[in-house]
């Protein structure tokens, strides 16, 4: 296999263990076990857990923060259906993975001043759509930080996911009349 994707299938590894296990369960042994490799897999790509958490954190805030913003941007949308794109192209993994990511952060620095800049980011991105759907700069963000802690609420009660409609309906209350 190629270094590149060997280095992938572990972080995707430890994002999913995250997601499952949460912190805890980022142990070198049970992931190379998961995996089905030695030990020795784990160190041809990352020098100590402590580097392998911070190529996590990276990986985590690129796919589920950049990607999806660069995603909902394609094609030229309009800040409604960025939105929309957003919201309800939110995966399950995400939501899962965002708890684990917030439970972790209350005892790990780094897990927390990463999970600072991601929201800002989200909640900064969300404000720029609203914005342009109509609402005043201190408005948006005000909207902005309203969804975006919504959304976590909603994941953090285990929620089940909403369908399409529900998530059109939750948007609408985000459309200026």
């Amino acid at each position: 296999m190629e270094e590149k994707t060997d280095r992938q299938i572990w972080l995707d590894a430890g994002l999913q263990t995250l997601a499952e296990e949460g912190a805890e369960g980022l142990r070198i042994m049970s992931i190379a076990k998961r995996l089905g490799v030695t030990k020795g897999s784990f160190y041809w790509h990352f020098k100590d857990l402590k580097e392998y958490q911070s190529a996590l954190l990276i990986d985590w805030e690129h796919r589920f923060t950049q990607t999806p913003i660069a995603s909902a941007e394609d094609g030229g949308a309009s800040a409604g259906q960025q939105l929309q794109r957003l919201f309800m192209g939110t995966p399950a993994m995400a939501l899962t993975l965002g708890r684990a990511m917030r439970a972790w952060a209350i005892s790990n620095e780094n897990v927390a001043e990463a999970q600072t800049r991601v929201d800002r980011q989200r909640i900064g991105h969300v404000a720029q759509l609203l914005q342009a759907l109509g609402w005043s700069g201190e408005e948006s963000m005000t909207l902005g930080r309203w969804a975006y802690c919504a959304l976590i609420g909603h994941a953090a009660m285990a929620a089940p996911p909403m369908n399409g409609t529900q998530t059109l309906l939750v948007l609408s209350i985000l459309t200026p009349r």
